[in-house]
């Protein structure tokens, strides 16, 4: 499976270890040369890809982050995540790390989680993390919202300037998820989005968005 999904670069790909104890067992295969050094993880039980790196050193950026985006969504459509939707990303080191979430029916379902890593010097995918996707990815049948997008939207705070929302399901710190739906405000110059419950109208969460020229981050 490692060799499969790395292609041309697994000559010389050996096993190194055994991942136990963890939330997802796994086998770690690695090579290393003058250029690169490469880790894949299989999952132990399916076999799937859990994460892949390709630690080598980017030295110039040629694609911008639209660019990169589109790359990283053809590969991951290329190995079998589709309907997948890109969120926020970071710019370090001339290497794009790009957030894509699972979306059907209109509504992203944030738990089911890919990490890219795109190098900007050729467009080469040097990095996948699918621990989110994989632990959460399942049908969660036909959600269907309580409150309309207006009601919901009345709920947001008055001194929050906001667009349209659209509907979501984010991850609690209990574990559980809620469909919300997702609005986007400013306030004094900053950017904020704010998570309305879809079923009551709670405000379930709200997140600074921290946009630069090297990402769009949030806390």
């Amino acid at each position: 499976k490692a060799i499969e999904f790395i292609g041309d670069k697994a000559k010389g790909l050996e096993y190194e270890a055994d991942m136990t104890n963890t939330a997802i067992e796994s086998y770690v295969f690695s090579k290393s040369d003058d250029n690169e050094q490469i880790a894949v993880s299989v999952t132990k039980k399916g076999g799937y890809i859990l994460y892949f790196i390709n630690s080598r050193v980017v030295r110039e950026s040629n694609y911008d982050k639209d660019s990169a985006t589109a790359v990283a969504h053809k590969y991951l459509t290329e190995h079998g995540f589709t309907d997948m939707s890109s969120s926020y990303y970071e710019i370090t080191d001339n290497i794009a790390t790009i957030n894509f979430a699972y979306e059907k029916d209109g509504i992203k379902m944030y738990s089911d989680l890919i990490k890219v890593r795109v190098a900007l010097d050729t467009g080469e995918i040097v990095g996948i993390e699918c621990k989110g996707y994989l632990m959460n990815h399942k049908d969660r049948g036909d959600l269907q919202a309580v409150m309309s997008e207006e009601e919901a939207r009345a709920k947001v705070s008055s001194h929050l300037s906001v667009g349209t929302g659209k509907l979501a399901l984010i991850p609690k710190d209990s574990m559980r998820e809620v469909l919300c739906y997702e609005f986007h405000g400013t306030h004094k110059d900053k950017n904020f989005i704010v998570y309305i419950n879809a079923e009551n109208g709670r405000e379930e969460k709200i997140l600074l968005l921290l946009e630069s020229e090297t990402g769009i981050l949030t806390v």
